[in-house]
């Protein structure tokens, strides 16, 4: 099972994206345990089992939710959009400090036409 907060996150992510295809038990599971952040222990007194038995089911789940993620890579996909939309959020800043630099030296209607292009391309990016 995931170790740490970032191993925790990603399987969160997993969870969000492929949740639905797992049974409802295991998805009971990885919601007391990564989602209400429940204990082995706590979990397998809430349910009336033994912890080894929450601890194999998790391992059982996760397993299955990252061999789906290594079919499709969806969530894997999420993660380097949303770098893809930082990227493009910084380059499109720089651009406007550029174009910012240019005040005085270039004509007002060409800066006009520029800068309303860039607010159409920060309202497309967000």
């Amino acid at each position: 099972m995931a170790r740490g907060l970032t191993g925790r996150l990603w399987v969160i992510r997993l969870v969000d994206t492929y949740g639905r295809v797992l049974t409802a038990h295991q998805q009971r599971l990885l919601h007391l345990y990564y989602l209400d952040d429940l204990s082995l222990g706590e979990i397998a007194a809430r349910l009336r089992v033994t912890r080894q038995a929450i601890f194999d089911s998790l391992r059982r789940s996760v397993r299955e939710l990252e061999r789906i993620e290594a079919s499709l890579g969806i969530a894997g996909g999420r993660v380097s959009s949303a770098q893809r939309q930082r990227q493009i959020r910084t380059h499109l800043e720089a651009v406007e400090r550029a174009v910012g630099r240019l005040r005085g030296r270039v004509a007002d209607g060409a800066l006009t036409r520029i800068t309303t292009a860039l607010t159409t391309l920060r309202r497309t990016v967000g």
